[in-house]
């Protein structure tokens, strides 16, 4: 796949993710539900948090990566590494979740977070990096931290809910970094 249609794709599961983080649970469109044993124990708010990780995570990841050649800042260039590293790990372990229940994670995002990917995209040094830091690093790990923080407590399947608190302080770590990049960043 040629690096414009890869980064491309990229920037459009960024804005379906961040879409997601922000739709209420009702109002989410995503992937059927499987037909495998065990989705009916996790309960449909596991489902939900599942699938909205599912997204959350594939953002930080392309956004990350997007990073990588459009920042020009060396701090949003190492943020973004470490983005990759600690949501690929928990990407892994979401993947076992959604395995186990029978779940199937959401593939393809929604065409008004195209949109918003797409602008993110066309944006590059200092201009990216105050987007990035902005809108990837502070406002979707807040998105992130809430989801998770309510998986924690809410969650019917306990390997769900072990996930998510597994998690959670790695996100509300990442928080605090993207705030204090952010805030760096600023003009």
């Amino acid at each position: 796949m040629p690096a414009t249609t890869r980064r491309l794709a990229n920037l459009l599961i960024l804005a379906a993710a961040a879409a997601i983080l922000s739709a209420p649970a009702i109002g989410v469109h995503a992937a059927p539900l499987s037909d495998k044993p065990g989705t009916a124990l996790a309960g449909d708010g596991d489902v939900m948090f599942l699938r909205k990780a599912a997204m959350a995570g594939t953002m930080e990841i392309d956004a990350s990566n997007l990073a990588q050649s459009r920042a020009s800042s060396g701090q949003v260039k190492a943020f973004a590494a470490q983005m990759i590293q600690d949501h690929r790990a928990a990407e892994a372990k979401l993947q076992q979740q959604a395995q186990r229940l029978g779940v199937q994670l959401p593939a393809t995002p929604l065409q008004k977070d195209q949109q918003a990917l797409a602008k993110l995209g066309q944006l590059k040094g200092a201009e990216f990096d105050r987007a990035y830091a902005q809108q990837v690093g502070v406002d979707a790990h807040q998105d992130a931290v809430a989801l998770f923080r309510k998986a924690a407590d809410d969650a019917k399947d306990d390997g769900v809910k072990s996930f998510a608190r597994e998690t959670l302080p790695t996100l509300e770590h990442h928080l605090e970094m993207a705030q204090k990049m952010a805030s760096q960043l600023k003009p």
